[in-house]
């Protein structure tokens, strides 16, 4: 669809869409849609009243579905009708309506152009099959991909037929600039940063790759989850990162430059937020996104206390993570004085040499002086790890797993997936060999070669059964599973058998880790 030189924006019909999603689990909690809302907020900045589709959060029942062929390896690790706090995963689902629901949901509204939001690269899939029931509609339709998915691998998705644009990088350096060229035809596609398009069928890009300065960074509290006596939601105030270390892809959507938006601008959101939101008499949780909060402590804690001040009964959450390095004692009770109610904690491994070549420093006394400090707060702490670096071994594993232990800490296992371009696979010709699904955790892919799928998993499993040791209050058949694992050295599961519980072992697990990590436990 060609649009006139003499077309109004204000005539424009636009839709935001973020596709639903496939995989194992969903936490809508955590489902902020932040560059999506920051989309649809220049949007009408620039004369452009968007819809927003949110997708994946549109069902509320999710649809099981089978496992793609090219995971199936899976199969061998997923005990039917498992149960409980030992569990793996069990279920492959989809995540709000099919492509062909969600193509017809937008049809209806005959748009202009439609945005394609796609949160990561290992949800590629579900983004284009959107794209392609939507060019089967109406093949008018003018397609534009963004969002830190395309951001990593720009050409893996101009090259499909059924996209027109790909926007990388960040909408707030881009957007106006490409409302001039695809509506007012003032400027040349190649005018636009950060932007891929097709020509006649050629691929076309700009080799400019901007950034964001501060003042251009768009803020939005996107509201997230709601029960009965809480409201949850979502915010950031940062981008990029001034470090380097080799498994982190923040860099490839917002470069290696630490930015904050500016206060005053911050200050006006949280006053626009609490007139809406602080007469619901609820208990309101703000979870920050951001990928290192603490590079300004003194600014994170500045906006604390503004938020403290429209309602003093504000909590804060972190779950993207703090860096422990940057944290000390005082800092660690100021948040936690501010209203900060638990800690997530980045730890990757405590193999120095690993830690070294991934240009990750490791302060193991540092982080143990911070954790037990948030103990005698009694604040709950996750501590994250990686687990299948390139040079992880199930030994390395095993005393990263019995150190966590042995910390005041719930562990939390992240096992190790790439993103496109990140160091180490900055061959893209990688990711077109294989499916994007195989990039997520939850698939337990053997991306570098040092630990097996079934180490992965086992790993995983070890995980859960140190969090239930650590667990205050257990159930019977919970403190029997514990002392058969722990006196035979073996793991054991939970299976639902008609109306009943019971335990079973765990079958195509890594016997040999299992074992290691009972013997560095000692």
């Amino acid at each position: 669809m060609a649009i006139s030189s003499s077309t109004n924006s204000a005539g424009i019909r636009a839709v935001v869409a973020i596709p639903p999603v496939f995989d194992f689990y969903f936490t809508p909690h955590r489902f902020s849609c932040l560059g999506a809302k920051i989309l649809c907020n220049l949007l009408s900045n620039n004369g452009i009243k968007p819809s927003l589709h949110i997708f994946p959060v549109m069902h509320l029942k999710n649809k099981v579905i089978d496992l793609p062929q090219e995971i199936s390896y899976l199969n061998d690790h997923i005990i039917r009708n498992e149960t409980g706090k030992l569990s793996y995963f069990t279920k492959y689902q989809r995540f709000g309506p099919s492509a062909e629901e969600c193509a017809e949901i937008i049809h209806k509204e005959s748009p202009d152009i439609c945005f394609i939001s796609s949160f990561a690269f290992s949800y590629s899939y579900e983004a284009l099959s959107l794209a392609k029931h939507l060019k089967k509609l109406s093949s008018n339709y003018q397609i534009v991909l963004g969002g830190a998915g395309p951001s990593s691998y720009p050409l893996y998705f101009i090259k499909d037929t059924n996209i027109d644009f790909v926007l990388a990088g960040e909408a707030e350096v881009s957007i106006k600039l490409f409302i001039d060229a695809f509506i007012y035809k003032t400027i040349g596609y190649e005018d636009v940063p950060n932007l891929f398009w097709k020509n006649d069928g050629k691929i076309n890009f700009n080799t400019r790759q901007v950034f964001s300065d501060s003042n251009q960074i768009d803020i939005f509290i996107s509201k997230t989850y709601e029960t009965k006596k809480s409201i949850s939601f979502s915010t950031s105030l940062t981008r990029g990162c001034n470090k380097t270390c080799r498994f982190c892809s923040n860099f490839l959507t917002h470069g290696n430059t630490f930015r904050t938006v500016p206060f005053e601008k911050v200050n006006e959101a949280i006053k626009s937020f609490s007139s809406i939101e602080i007469v619901e008499k609820k208990k309101i949780f703000i979870n920050f996104e951001d990928d290192n909060l603490l590079l300004d402590t003194e600014y994170f804690l500045k906006v604390l206390k503004s938020f403290k001040k429209v309602n003093p009964e504000i909590s804060f959450l972190a779950e993207n993570g703090l860096d422990y390095s940057l944290l000390t004692p005082e800092v660690v009770n100021e948040l936690i004085d501010s209203g900060l109610v638990k800690f997530n904690l980045s730890l990757a491994s405590i193999d120095p040499a690993i830690l070294e070549l991934e240009k990750r420093p490791l302060f193991l006394k540092h982080y143990k002086e911070i954790v037990a400090t948030i103990a005698t707060r009694n604040i709950p702490c996750i501590t994250y790890f990686i687990c299948g670096f390139k040079n992880d071994t199930k030994i390395s594993i095993a005393r990263t797993l019995a150190f966590l232990a042995n910390q005041p800490v719930i562990i939390g296992i992240s096992l190790f997936y790439p993103v496109p371009g990140i160091h180490g696979f900055e061959n893209l010709k990688i990711f077109d060999k294989l499916p994007p699904y195989c990039c997520n955790g939850s698939s337990a892919y053997p991306w570098n070669g040092s630990l097996s799928t079934s180490t992965l998993i086992t790993a995983f499993r070890l995980s859960r059964f140190v969090n239930l040791q650590k667990q205050k209050i257990k159930s019977e058949i919970e403190i029997k599973i514990m002392k058969m694992i722990q006196e035979n050295q073996k793991l054991y599961t939970f299976v639902k058998v008609n109306q009943s519980i019971e335990i079973v072992p765990v079958k195509n697990n890594d016997q040999e880790l299992v074992e290691e990590f009972f013997r560095s436990a000692l």
